[in-house]
């Protein structure tokens, strides 16, 4: 069967190789003077033409294809070892936008000279770098900068099952990061790339011409984000609806909306009769020259390029080949985007992309050959329902893995989001073509904001009902590959009825179920004290089996953000409801005028967060103590009152009063666990 596409087995032995590099390093990289042997002997046995060696052409050539891969990323990496500790300053250039953060603004920056002892020095690093919100945002691609300090190893995730950042930063050669705030001066401008310069520029345009004839904030917000890819606008409410339906993927430009393009483009050829077989090369000419021509109104965005990059491959491949395979022809197209960037296979967006196409081309048919209808409205129907559990289907175990949730009335959404995003699309992209024309562009702008506000409210209708999602969601990557082939055994026992596919997927499925009960059963039964590695924050997170309890300051708790970044991963982790306001623990505890005295299964707590002051209380003896909001200045003011087994500080107190307090227990021989610097705090114990 695999003979029918050679390049899904190219890519994949392309790409398994540049995973093995990563995972396991550089033991995978064959000695050069082997693969060079490797190679000379394929090209001779390749000259022979004879049946009798294709057996070891075919191990060969998957031998090269994988070496290749690793090969690929290995001159990919960036040797950026980064000496910058004798750095008092340093020049580097803004290769990416400003992109807005809650209290600041973001933008790599990539050093080309660095300030030593011994002078001003060339050097080559990329630096996440972090500026004041409102200097940041008023700095532009290709700006040069003279920057004061020097940059820092980016950091590992500071709590269990905390998103990792440095991870997600070195798949983009970056491995270091500064908060430069407003300590840097504009020295000069210089454009990295004169093609993303110019559709930058062209987006900002377009970004102007809708946002000035679409007034609703919610609306604009949707068609920026569906049409340009620009998501600066969407506030919370409006992401978490789109989440909950499974309908967050029309705000994400990528593969639908550039297909509804591709789909568009090939109805109007065929209208004017550009279809037929003689004109197969205007076709593919006409069809990338429009792709790419969205590709700049977009800004040249990563996932925008991703697809672009695979309908052109698309196009390419109808012109060429009569018969062409539509698996050969996305996997060409993947082998090519990992050739150019071997990275993106680690890709959140690249991996979706391709799965969900892979899985609508595969599955579609089939789901949709199910049921014959006669009606023209309801075969559209039937159709788009197709399409959404072919896409789901593809892409649902990787979304849980990712994600942690699963919208359970995505065929609901989709049924009016699919053709909602057509239009909208569509109509965005004819409003820029009217903005020469106010008037029109005006009513057309009225029209287009009021469909928008229609399908935003039909979306938060569906996010509202009973069990919309379910949240909570905890996948391995183990867990995630045996879904699949769970997902993938039935399917193929459906098609071809071969039992050894519906064995398979039930023995995954048994495995999954196993791995699943083996990794909460070491929660059902135990109790955990944790205080957080939470920037500026006193947050102790309380446990008994799968029950949870928050104790923190009112900004935590009031801050949905920082509770999803620190706290929600590892409450998933262990099966603990994500959201504070529904913790079922009941905890005894005691409000102190300097604090509060929590009991969990026989062990005392005493939180700290208020000065002792003169207070006149009997001295307590507690197994923790945690420390908070500089509530003392000294470990003396303990020693009448309070006497604990552990003492922990954690990242609400100052730096200097933690010095202090860690100096002082220094010379007395006591014991602190200083959080900011010996990291997330944790005692478990079992029932």
């Amino acid at each position: 069967m695999f003979q029918r596409f050679p390049f899904v087995r190219f890519t994949f032995f392309f790409a398994l190789g540049i995973v093995s590099r990563h995972y396991l390093g550089e033991v995978v990289l064959l000695p050069q003077l082997l693969l060079f042997a490797f190679i000379l002997g394929y090209l001779l046995l390749l000259f022979k033409n004879s049946l009798e060696y294709q057996r070891v052409l075919a191990i060969l050539s998957f031998v090269l294809l994988f070496s290749l891969g690793a090969y690929r990323l290995d001159f990919f990496l960036v040797d950026d070892v980064g000496d910058f500790e004798s750095t008092k300053a340093y020049k580097a250039q803004l290769i990416s936008e400003p992109e807005e953060k809650k209290n600041s603004a973001r933008a790599v920056l990539e050093i080309y000279e660095l300030l030593n002892d011994s002078g001003w020095v060339k050097s080559e690093s990329r630096v996440n770098g972090y500026f004041s919100k409102e200097e940041g945002l008023a700095l532009s691609y290709g700006d040069l900068l003279l920057i004061d300090g020097a940059p820092n190893e980016t950091t590992s995730p500071a709590n269990p099952g905390e998103f990792d950042y440095r991870n997600y930063l070195a798949y983009q050669n970056i491995h270091f990061q500064q908060f430069v705030g407003d300590e840097f001066d504009v020295i000069g401008h210089a454009e990295p790339n004169w093609f993303v310069a110019r559709a930058i520029e062209i987006r900002e345009v377009c970004v102007a011409q809708l946002s000035q004839y679409i007034e609703n904030p919610k609306s604009r917000a949707v068609v920026l984000a569906l049409v340009l890819g620009v998501k600066d606008e969407l506030d919370n409410e409006l992401i978490q609806s789109f989440s909950a339906t499974g309908a967050m993927h029309v705000l994400a430009v990528s593969g639908l909306h550039v297909g509804i393009i591709f789909g568009i483009i090939f109805w109007v050829l065929k209208a004017v009769g550009l279809h037929k077989r003689k004109y197969r090369w205007w076709m593919a000419a006409i069809s990338i020259l429009v792709l790419w021509t969205y590709a700049l109104l977009t800004g040249l965005s990563p996932s925008v390029l991703r697809a672009v990059t695979m309908f052109s491959f698309v196009a390419l491949g109808r012109a060429l080949f009569r018969k062409g395979n539509i698996y050969n022809t996305l996997s060409l197209s993947a082998l090519a985007l990992l050739l150019y960037n071997p990275y993106l296979i680690m890709s959140v967006g690249f991996q979706l992309s391709f799965l969900a196409v892979f899985g609508i081309v595969y599955l579609h048919p089939k789901v949709y050959g199910l049921w014959q209808v006669d009606n023209c409205f309801l075969d559209k129907v039937w159709s788009i329902t197709c399409v959404s559990i072919a896409a789901q289907l593809a892409t649902g175990p990787l979304s849980m893995l990712y994600f942690h949730q699963f919208p359970t009335y995505f065929l609901v959404s989709n049924l009016f989001i699919i053709p909602a995003a057509f239009a909208i699309l569509i109509g965005g992209l004819i409003l820029l073509a009217l903005s020469f024309a106010p008037a029109i562009a005006a009513l057309f702008g009225t029209v287009l904001g009021g469909l928008v506000s229609l399908v935003n409210w039909l979306v938060a209708q569906v996010s509202r009902f009973p069990n919309s999602t379910i949240d909570g969601v905890y996948f391995s990557i183990l867990d995630t590959w045996l879904v699949y082939v769970v997902l993938g055994g039935i399917t193929l026992f459906l098609v071809t009825n071969r039992k050894a596919y519906l064995k398979l997927g039930l023995s995954c499925a048994l495995a999954f179920s196993i791995s699943q009960i083996a990794h909460f059963s070491s929660y059902s039964d135990s109790l955990e004290l944790s205080v957080l590695n939470a920037s500026n924050h006193s947050v102790i997170d309380l446990r008994a089996g799968f029950k949870g309890r928050v104790f923190a300051n009112d900004e935590f708790l009031n801050d949905p953000e920082s509770q999803q970044f620190s706290l929600s991963g590892k409450r998933l982790m262990s099966g603990v409801k994500q959201q504070i306001t529904e913790d079922e623990l009941a905890v005894p505890h005691t409000k102190l005028p300097f604090g509060e005295l929590i009991v969990l299964d026989g062990k005392s707590i005493l939180w700290l967060n208020s000065p002792l002051g003169d207070f006149d209380f009997d001295r307590i003896e507690v197994d923790f103590l945690i420390i908070s909001n500089n509530a003392i200045k000294s470990l003396k003011q303990l020693e009448a009152f309070i006497l604990a087994d552990q003492i922990i500080l954690d990242k609400s107190n100052s730096f200097y009063t933690q010095r202090s307090l860690l100096e002082e227990a220094k010379e007395n021989r006591v014991d602190i666990h200083q959080v900011s610097a010996n990291g997330y705090f944790s005692s478990l114990w079992r029932k």
